[in-house]
């Protein structure tokens, strides 16, 4: 099929705060035609980030490695900055993913159905009290205080405002217009605790048995740099998308007996695997499409090529 011309969009019709992700996450595609058949609970509106993970066999999550097909994930309320629009889909760049690709943000591609363009949310979202998913790979958001109703399962890491409380629930604003309840136990409100060695491995710890998706960051799976980056995130640092990127922040641990437990921990040059240590001589990590998210003994082999620390 022969595509339309690609519309370059003029810098000031996206700015700042006008365009969000309106699906629990948005998949950030190599191109349009990178999605598969079996992958259409990740491309529809609304998206249906578990169905997705759980319809996928590890043949099938290991192809988007080998063909490259996805690059990363924005979630719920993200910003992100449009640059075209073509056939249905937008190039973006993601802000707060920082990328050698693209000094914005990390760029690709994602179905225009999955966006959003509210200035009144981004204004709500800059003005009010917001809380984060937080404590839990996932959480249901619902129609109803009593949380009977479901509507929508989200990840951690999920940011929204925050505008009423009933009992043990919070309504929270959606990108769209719309409004949702979710657990008040599963929502962190204000800013991220002061972060610590040992906070930032439970937080990866949440991410345990979670099956490994290229270019994923989120509870429902992430990829290697994902499960880092989403894990240093949430304690309101903000590291590179990719382990090639991570590999380039922070500072050098030499030895590792100096390790403390946070650091990351990389192989090969330029990186191209990444992750945290967790004490002990133990690691998390996000290994490959075969493994799920693990506590694993740190590999000090020919590929070990040293680690970074991001915490003071």
């Amino acid at each position: 099929m022969r595509r339309p011309p690609a519309v370059a969009l003029p810098a000031a019709a996206d700015g700042p705060g006008r365009t969000f992700v309106a699906v629990s996450v948005a998949t950030v595609w190599t191109s349009p035609d990178s999605p598969r058949p079996r992958d259409r609970a990740a491309v529809a509106a609304p998206a249906d980030p578990a169905a997705w993970m759980g319809s996928m066999s590890s043949a099938d999550r290991r192809e988007l490695t080998t063909a490259s097909r996805t690059q990363t994930q924005a979630l719920l309320g993200a910003p992100v900055t449009v640059t075209e629009r073509r056939d249905g889909w937008a190039r973006v760049v993601v802000p707060g993913q920082p990328s050698g690709k693209d000094g914005r943000g990390y760029p690709g591609w994602v179905p225009a159905a999955q966006l959003v363009d509210d200035p009144a949310f981004g204004a709500l979202a800059a003005g009010a009290p917001t809380g984060t998913v937080d404590g839990v790979a996932t959480a249901w958001l619902y129609r109803d205080p009593a949380r009977t109703e479901r509507l929508r399962e989200v990840s951690v890491g999920t940011r929204l405002p925050v505008v009423g409380e009933a009992g043990d629930a919070v309504r929270v604003a959606l990108p769209g217009g719309d409004q949702a309840w979710l657990a008040a136990g599963e929502l962190r409100g204000g800013a991220p605790p002061s972060p610590t060695g040992e906070g930032l491995v439970t937080t990866a710890r949440l991410f345990l048995d979670r099956p490994y998706l290229w270019g994923g960051r989120s509870g429902f799976g992430p990829d290697c740099s994902g499960l880092t980056g989403l894990s240093y995130a949430l304690h309101g640092i903000t590291v590179g998308r990719d382990a090639s990127d991570q590999s380039r922040g922070g500072r050098p641990v030499d030895d590792p007996a100096d390790l403390r437990p946070g650091d990351l921990l990389f192989w090969n040059s330029p990186a191209t695997h990444v992750a945290m240590y967790a004490g002990d001589g133990t690691m998390i990590e996000a290994f490959d499409a075969a493994t799920p998210v693990r506590v694993t003994p740190v590999r000090f082999d020919a590929t070990y090529s040293g680690a970074r620390r991001y915490l003071p």
